[in-house]
């Protein structure tokens, strides 16, 4: 059996003629039917477990239709209820009950407006019999000044529950990555109610997870030999009567540029900080190229707090520097410097990250086994030749990568060694002497030269990782810095000691 009802959507249409301007993201916007789901769901709970049982979970179901340019929203909560009904379509109308995540009474509708011209919400309430639909033609609205809407009613099992937003035409589409960064900051804004087992939420037929960040778990930085320590910190203080944060503050195991930052909670779900867009004060954070900013994280849980009607934002007032001391203090103090920790402490790679830089090796060593006869030619021509000094051989290490070549010069030959060294027992940046990977050669007067850059070098660790396009550069250094070494060697005696102060100096400065 099918009815028309009436809806009011009062106050004055020209209200929600402004909301399709709103600053709104793609998620944020979304976030709105969520948030709607979440607090039906919360405040029906009890009647939702009589019918579905006590595991029942609330399901949100996210469709982002491209070709067809359609976006629906699906969730089996509380659906909307008659007495919610008159309100539920008005602006700016707020529930009864604000202390949830519905509280201004603007979320379905701004969003939807802000989305699409053209919607419609179909639902149904526990324990009621009759199934609703009330469709949006926003031009229609403006144009003949609407102040009310028909409702479809039709008869339902006083059992249902479950809300259907449908938005059709959408001027603000997320298209191919779009979506993906959409999924990425919905499981980051959602991720308490995800991990307490709440919300099974799905975008295009994928449920939604969060995976929390490995926290660091090494000895304090300036405490090499210490016990290792979990970098991360339980915060709670209170600001003032009525205001308090609680949470926690780690360092990541592996440092992000994109994903580091604070995620700022209120009501369990994250206002300011999702993925990408983490909360970052310079206060705390210091500049984007400091390793903090790349590894510090937390999750903070402000009660209390206003937001803005968007709920993308946290109103502060005159109480942000205050938290922003306050939480500062906490995580800095000399008991638990994890600030300092995070600044100061150097991560270095591992073995298969090292053995990945043989690309630059191999780059390297193809470019000097081309050019390098030319240009010591050059330079020996430029300069006087005495009796060269003793030769020393380098150490032999296993833990190493290398590229032998030869190269033929002033009717001599030279098989030149290029090595990256991953040996922690080596002090020194740059070494140059003759090589300890020789193969057997006939004739004497083959030239053995080793040039080694060691890649655990405290210099290395904080500039270049393992990162192949920052060793690449470094190594030409080195190797253009060895071989002239080698010629300064056999035309001028104790040539070597500007290496050796070289590398006293780099190590001294990179401490």
């Amino acid at each position: 059996m099918s009815q028309q009802n009436k809806v009011s959507i009062r106050p004055q249409v020209t209200m929600l003629s402004v909301l399709k301007h709103i600053e709104y993201e793609t998620w944020f916007a979304l976030a709105e039917f969520i948030d709607n789901a979440i607090d039906s769901y919360l405040k029906n709970i009890s009647s939702l477990q009589k019918i579905e049982g006590d595991n029942f979970v609330l399901d949100v179901k996210v469709e982002i239709n491209e070709p067809e340019n359609r976006i629906t929203i699906r969730d089996n909560a509380g659906g909307i209820g008659e007495l919610d009904y008159s309100r539920a379509f008005r602006a700016a109308e707020v529930p009864p009950d604000n202390s949830g995540l519905s509280e201004f009474g603007m979320g379905m509708k701004s969003a939807a407006c802000w989305f699409a011209d053209n919607w419609c919400v179909t639902s149904t309430s526990i324990g009621e019999s009759q199934l609703k639909k009330v469709s949006f033609d926003m031009q229609k609205i403006f144009e003949d000044k609407l102040e009310e809407l028909d409702v479809e009613v039709k008869s339902c099992d006083k059992n249902h529950h479950y809300t259907i937003v449908e938005l059709f035409d959408v001027n603000r589409m997320p298209r191919r990555k779009g979506v993906g960064k959409v999924k990425n900051h919905l499981r980051s804004i959602y991720r308490e109610f995800i991990r307490k087992g709440h919300l099974n939420l799905t975008v295009n037929g994928e449920e939604l997870k969060f995976k929390d960040p490995n926290i660091l778990n090494v000895p304090q930085y300036d405490l090499p030999d210490s016990e290792s320590i979990l970098w991360r910190k339980q915060i709670d203080f209170e600001l003032e009567k009525g205001l308090s944060v609680k949470g926690f503050v780690a360092i990541r195991e592996k440092a992000s540029t994109s994903e580091a930052g604070f995620a700022l909670f209120r009501r369990g779900r994250v206002i300011q900080g999702s993925f990408d867009n983490g909360f970052r004060p310079d206060f705390i954070f210091g500049a984007p190229n400091s390793y903090r900013f790349q590894r510090v994280f937390g999750e903070l849980h402000l009660d209390g707090f206003n937001v803005n009607f968007t709920k993308k934002g946290i109103q502060w007032d005159e109480n942000l520097d205050v938290f922003l001391r306050l939480l500062k203090d906490d995580i800095s103090s000399k008991e638990f410097p994890l600030l300092q920790q995070a600044e100061q402490y150097r991560v270095r790679a591992s073995e298969k990250e090292y053995k990945a830089s043989l690309k630059a090796l191999n780059k390297t060593a193809d470019d000097l086994q081309k050019k390098a006869p030319q240009a010591v030619s050059e330079v020996v021509n430029s300069i006087l030749v005495s009796e060269p000094e003793e030769r020393i051989e380098l150490t032999k290490t296993e833990k190493t990568l290398h590229r032998e070549f030869d190269i033929r010069f002033n009717k001599a030959d030279w098989k030149v060694s290029i090595e990256l060294s991953y040996d922690t027992s080596l002090t020194e940046l740059i070494e140059v002497g003759d090589s300890f990977i020789k193969e057997k050669v006939n004739d004497s007067s083959v030239r053995q030269i080793g040039i080694r850059l060691s890649l655990t070098h405290p210099f290395m660790v904080e500039f270049a990782g393992a990162d192949t396009n920052k060793i690449e550069p470094i190594l030409r250094i080195a190797a253009a810095f060895g071989l002239s070494e080698i010629i300064a060697k056999d035309s001028y005696k104790n040539q070597g000691e500007v290496r050796r102060n070289f590398n006293e100096l780099i190590f001294n400065l990179s401490k």
